[in-house]
């Protein structure tokens, strides 16, 4: 798990496309010339992370919208974040 850092906010990077398909996401790096493919969750965290939410708003979002408890919310966004942040598809 990745250290969390509360109310910071990310930026989507300009090289990344986004087409949302029902409940999940595509995402393309023109710069990698990668796809990734994101779950429901991890849909909806980009979502949030898109309309410009810090971490606390896209954790209180994902309690909401999944039920599911805050430490477990917290893990998954702090995994995803890293996880975008590794590969360039957000940045501080």
């Amino acid at each position: 798990m990745q250290a969390r850092v509360r109310g910071e906010t990310y930026t989507i990077s300009d090289t990344v496309l986004t087409a949302d398909l029902e409940d999940e996401a595509v995402l393309l790096d023109l710069t990698s010339k990668r796809y990734y493919r994101l779950n429901p969750t991890a849909a909806a965290v980009w979502r949030r992370l898109q309309a410009g939410d810090d971490l606390d708003a896209v954790v209180r979002h994902l309690t909401a919208e999944f039920a599911v408890d805050t430490a477990t919310a917290e893990d998954a966004v702090s995994d995803l974040v890293a996880g975008l942040l590794e590969g360039g598809l957000i940045h501080r």
